[in-house]
């Protein structure tokens, strides 16, 4: 049996690898009554290193999560191809969707090419790309560039998706668990709302990496949410959760 730290220090490293955990997973780990856990849990939680949660604990994320344009391009990226193919499987001709700026949202473009559709997007390369289709109409939401990848946030951008309504939305996030959608800043999270309230149906589009992960802005419970698109590597426990919750969850695994 571990020494109280060494074995902290092991829950710690099981959560960053895996993302969360739960109790019984713990106790059968470390051969200590679940009561042990739980203090060691509460203990890791005060200093910050860990969030509780009902049955277990979740990684704690930094606040500012956001990823380099360079990383965004490179990281997970077949995972995202995966994503991208799934998810165009959901757009019909005829739809009214908003694709706001992530690597999966450009990498959906070639494949809707042959839609007759309109999009809404708050990204300047998502609409420089899709400028390029003559078949597909495409609105640029107006306001600030509020980010270094090129969105454009704040209220006049909020304002402005007032204007419309969406059948679908494909919507990027910097974590996804079986209590929520967040993101890493306040701006995102407040356009993400209300994308969600002018759609009709509600697509997280994330990869493995945003599975289970908290981030520091909620967006919003997972009952405005319809449907997760990810791929096959993210946290199996907990997608089972987020689908129990009600949502419906897409793998994207065929290779492009």
């Amino acid at each position: 049996m571990l020494i109280t730290e060494a074995r902290r220090k092991k829950i710690l490293e099981l959560i960053e690898r895996e993302g969360i955990v739960n109790l019984q997973q713990l106790t059968d780990t470390f051969d200590v009554s679940i009561y042990t856990i739980r203090r060691d849990l509460t203990t890791l939680e005060k200093k910050g290193l860990l969030k509780k949660t009902h049955g277990g604990a979740v990684r704690v994320e930094k606040s500012k999560w956001i990823p380099s344009i360079e990383e965004g391009k490179i990281e997970a990226l077949e995972e995202k191809k995966k994503i991208a193919q799934k998810a165009v499987e959901f757009v019909d001709d005829g739809d009214t969707i908003i694709l706001m700026g992530s690597m999966v949202s450009l990498l959906m473009i070639p494949l809707i090419k042959d839609k007759n559709i309109t999009v809404v997007t708050n990204s300047l390369d998502v609409a420089k790309d899709l400028s390029q289709i003559s078949n597909i109409e495409t609105i640029m939401i107006g306001g600030h560039i509020k980010n270094y990848k090129g969105n454009i946030l704040g209220s006049r951008a909020i304002n402005d998706l007032k204007n419309y309504y969406f059948d679908k939305a494909f919507i990027p996030c910097a974590g996804i668990n079986h209590t929520g959608v967040s993101t890493s800043t306040i701006d995102s999270s407040d356009f993400s709302k209300a994308v969600i309230e002018s759609s009709r149906q509600n697509i997280i589009i994330t990869d493995y990496r945003k599975i289970g992960r908290i981030t520091f802005a909620h967006v919003c419970d997972l009952d405005k949410i319809h449907i997760l698109i990810t791929d096959d590597k993210g946290n199996k426990d907990e997608i089972s959760k987020i689908a129990k919750k009600g949502i419906h969850v897409e793998i994207g695994n065929i290779s492009i």
